[in-house]
């Protein structure tokens, strides 16, 4: 008897354990996560990576004994940080009710800028408005402190925080845009941020908040580039070095382990993974321009040229000057260029 308890009971923990392990795959081994906040100046909420499964939650109450009282027909919310709104949302609500429950998921504040594992603190604003936008459900204000997972960072940069010059047209290339057509040339933008980072673990993203900074890298990269190409037509560093930037994702035959390297995702945002040359780092300088890594306005290195495009990209001498032109000579070591 005392065998067949025995037996019972390890056939049950072992199909406890399958059904534990089936919904640790469903869920990717991370349970989602939900923050009732109380409003009071006290919240927090850690490993903030802008997922969608994980959410804030507020209730907005009445100040009256429902929305009714209140004259109440429209319960608002809105997050902001340093001056800048992230997110807004907006819901009718039951004038029998006294209370209304906003949910935000974190990927909402996937813009939202942070340091890996350092805090971010947003300000929620929650109220109620009648039919005529007037307040009538008095407004609560208060701080959020969201703490950054170790492994995500992310950065942004507008009109005011790029350097953008105006790309004038010489007297040969005015000459040539009548000859082969009316394109303009296009502004120069260049983005330096510094972004905190734990090491060689920590994926920054860059968002691009600029008016046309979208186009302006587009077409410094060109038109024939598919998912997975190195790029060329535009230039990222890491703390002063040159790094292989890829379009969409990543070559995985080219990369590494261990190795520092940038995406461009396709809309106007830069994802930089870190690499052995960060490790133990805190910070990193990021450098990101709309122009070939050899016209850049960083003077990057030959031996680090030839170290991501010779090397890692493993262009051949041809493939060199197809991408960078003459420039290639002044740009590489000139013992790296000989085919021999």
């Amino acid at each position: 008897m005392t065998t067949n308890l025995k037996r019972v009971a390890t056939l049950f923990m072992v199909a406890m354990l399958a059904l534990s392990a089936v919904g640790m795959a469903f869920t990717g081994g991370v349970a989602a996560e939900t923050t009732t906040l109380a409003g009071d100046g006290s919240d927090s909420a850690t490993g903030f990576e802008a997922n969608a499964s994980d959410h804030l939650e507020y209730d907005l109450s009445s100040d009256g004994t429902d929305f009714s009282t209140d004259n109440t027909s429209t319960a608002l919310l809105n997050i902001t940080y340093d001056g800048e709104q992230y997110y807004e949302t907006s819901a009718d609500v039951d004038g029998t009710n006294s209370s209304y429950t906003f949910n935000v998921s974190h990927s909402e504040l996937e813009k939202l800028p942070g340091d890996a594992g350092a805090n971010t603190t947003i300000t929620v604003n929650a109220w109620g408005e009648d039919a005529d936008g007037n307040e009538t459900t008095s407004m609560d204000t208060f701080n959020v402190d969201l703490e950054f997972a170790s492994t995500y960072a992310v950065t942004n940069v507008d009109d005011d925080s790029a350097t953008i010059e105006d790309v004038e047209a010489s007297s040969w290339n005015t000459f040539s845009f009548g000859l082969l057509g009316d394109e303009e040339p296009n502004d120069l933008h260049t983005y330096e941020q510094t972004v905190g980072i734990n090491g060689s673990d920590t994926t920054v993203t860059v968002y691009d908040d600029t008016e046309n900074g979208s186009s302006v890298f587009e077409d410094a990269m060109g038109d024939d580039l598919e998912s997975g190409d190195v790029i060329t037509g535009a230039a990222v560093a890491a703390d002063g070095t040159p790094i292989l930037a890829f379009y969409e994702e990543a070559d995985t035959d080219v990369v590494s382990d261990g190795d520092t390297y940038a995406v461009y995702n396709g809309d106007g945002s830069w994802t930089i993974h870190t690499g052995d040359a960060q490790d133990g780092n805190s910070e990193m300088d990021v450098f990101i321009e709309s122009e070939s890594y050899t016209a850049a306005s960083q003077d990057f290195d030959k031996s680090d040229m030839g170290s991501i495009f010779l090397e890692s990209a493993d262009m051949g001498v041809m493939d060199a000057f197809s991408a960078f032109g003459t420039d290639a000579f002044t740009s590489f070591s000139f013992g790296d260029l000989l085919p021999f």
